[in-house]
């Protein structure tokens, strides 16, 4: 036997604190505590995830191999890229990481994020120790609240 359970929100027992909230018009569920993962930690599922997220070739013709809020990617010359948001973020004071990697290439390996940051993209810069350089593996990872 199928059941269905509808409702709008969770409480904490004898409290009138929500927990978790459904807004039945937009099918949106929002989280109003932290969530318990490993161990002891928790995470706030707003603040807690990353925003985006991409892993492309930046070599030739830039192609993503997989990425997360990610619409589409700029090559703006030789080792400069503008992954560009499916959703943008709120403010551009979001954090951003990144990684290079590639053999053969010489030359200490560097990647600049954030070179102007926007609420709609994130600019990626990556360089061996004398030049701007396209490298095979570029990765970038975006930390924030979207808007």
């Amino acid at each position: 036997m199928v059941s269905t359970l509808k409702l709008t929100k969770i409480q904490i027992p004898n409290s009138d604190s929500d927990v978790l909230s459904f807004n039945s018009s937009t099918g949106v569920m929002t989280f109003h505590k932290d969530i318990q993962g490993e161990g002891t930690a928790t995470t706030n599922l707003q603040q807690g995830l990353a925003k985006c997220w991409v892993n492309f070739d930046g070599t030739g013709t830039i192609a993503s191999r997989d990425s997360f809020n990610i619409a589409s990617l700029t090559d703006t010359g030789t080792g400069h890229y503008d992954p560009n948001f499916s959703n943008n973020m709120s403010n551009n004071d979001y954090s951003a990481t990144g990684g290079i990697s590639e053999s053969g290439v010489g030359g200490e390996a560097t990647i600049v994020l954030g070179d102007g940051y926007t609420t709609s993209s994130v600019k990626v810069l990556t360089r061996n120790s004398t030049s701007a350089t396209d490298y095979l593996f570029v990765a970038c990872t975006v930390n924030g609240d979207l808007a």
